[in-house]
């Protein structure tokens, strides 16, 4: 659980919905499990006696109390709104159990794809370790909105949007000292207690009574001693939960993007484990990228000064994130070489219809041709008058004058009519 990043478009995390704790923990658990290269979703399997430890079901019939849950979860519909899309969706597509096995097998729905799977822009991260513990689900949904907004410090909500947010209904919590007192208080001290973010509040008043909330947060990369004390009954077990998918095999695939020399070395897969428990594993992995491409560890003759020593050059890297400008940079690039593919393609779509409506053209007339010295005089004389009757005023007054190109002016008409005459367009 140290190493698992949860990863929120944020369409999602201000989509209106509530789920109780034990499905906003199947939900987190769900998404803590989605790897950065993931195209699609996976079915996801856990152990369900310790899945049913961590969300503290009672210790008797888990098999069928999870069942219970699961099914209520399929039913639970919800609403992304974006600028231009309003969706309609359900968070799983399945749950299937493994009988005898004493395994569960969960799916998130694939509408929940953009939301959820290989996010660049517009999305929220943080650990699982920060919200599994917490026991409101309305703490959980206060913490996602704030952590959004961390780095700003600070967020208002209008008090019925917040209220929409959290998915309360209005005949829930009327009073707003009833809000404050069971939703907000609670967060604020759960959030300090268990969590990397804290906050305090601000009653804005619109009228005579509370219409806005003004959350100053603050945040820490530590959690305090007191918070560090607190654990669920099954904190210890939580890896278990999830096979084959535990932190290790992170540390593992980080380790593989390594220069060779380098990937069995102990300081820096203990320099990797750092950095992965504390910001996760596409922050580690853009940093080992950079190294990389900068180190001539993997790229001799680059810079012989940089690659004298990769393991440093890596830490340096880590601490002060320069692989984040250096991915945004190399996206931007990417972007643009594929706009100049993407326009050189389009030009050259678009000259090839350029020619092949020439060429058409081309035979048209020369189809016209024929049939014009097919007729006789008489014909083609009426076929001239018509030709010159359906011209703009203007252009019969060139013909009149024998303007220069007025001629050819009358030709391209006539040709016009005698290709409507064969049924040719």
């Amino acid at each position: 659980m140290e190493h698992r990043v949860i990863k929120k478009s944020n369409f999602l995390i201000e989509a209106s919905y509530k789920l109780s704790l034990v499905e906003q923990r199947i939900v987190m658990v769900l998404a803590s499990m989605i790897k950065s290269g993931d195209g699609e979703f996976k079915k996801y399997p856990l152990n369900i006696k310790e899945f049913a430890t961590l969300l503290e079901l009672k210790h008797k019939d888990e098999y069928s109390q999870l069942q219970a849950i699961t099914k209520k979860l399929l039913t639970r519909a919800f609403i992304v709104k974006m600028p231009s899309t309003t969706l309609q969706v359900g968070w799983l597509s399945s749950a299937k159990y493994l009988d005898g096995q004493g395994i569960v097998e969960l799916c998130f729905d694939p509408e929940l794809k953009p939301f959820l799977l290989q996010l660049k822009d517009r999305f929220t991260s943080y650990r699982l370790k920060d919200v599994i513990q917490l026991k409101s689900s309305f703490s959980i949904r206060i913490y996602e909105l704030l952590k959004q907004y961390e780095k700003l410090g600070e967020r208002t909500f209008l008090l019925e949007k917040l209220r929409e947010c959290l998915g309360i209904d209005p005949s829930q919590y009327k009073l707003y000292g009833d809000f404050k007192r069971k939703i907000l208080l609670v967060a604020k001290s759960e959030l300090a207690e268990k969590t990397d973010l804290f906050f305090d509040f601000e009653e804005i008043k619109v009228g005579r009574s509370v219409g806005k909330i003004r959350f100053i947060i603050s945040s820490r990369r530590e959690l305090p001693s007191k918070a560090m004390a607190v654990s669920t009954p099954l904190e210890k077990e939580l890896p278990n939960i999830f096979g084959k998918e535990s932190e290790m095999d992170e540390l593992t695939q980080l380790c593989k993007k390594l220069p060779m020399a380098y990937q069995n070395k102990e300081s820096v897969k203990k320099l990797l484990s750092e950095f992965l428990a504390k910001y996760g594993f596409d922050y580690v992995v853009r940093n080992i990228e950079f190294a990389n491409d900068g180190s001539n560890a993997v790229k001799p003759g680059v810079n012989s000064a940089k690659g004298s020593n990769y393991r440093n050059y890596l830490a340096k890297a880590l601490a002060g994130d320069f692989g984040l400008p250096h991915k945004e940079d190399k996206e931007i690039k990417q972007k643009v070489e594929e706009d100049v593919r993407r326009k050189a393609h389009e030009e050259a779509i678009a000259q090839n219809q350029r020619l092949e409506k020439a060429q058409r053209e081309k035979e048209n007339y020369e189809r016209a041709q024929v049939f014009q010295k097919s007729l006789s005089h008489e014909a083609l004389e009426q076929l001239r008058s018509e030709a010159f009757s359906r011209l703009p005023p203007q252009h019969q007054e060139m013909v009149t004058r024998k303007a220069i190109g007025s001629e050819m002016m009358l030709k391209n008409m006539m040709a016009k009519i005698s290709l409507e005459r064969m049924n040719i367009s």
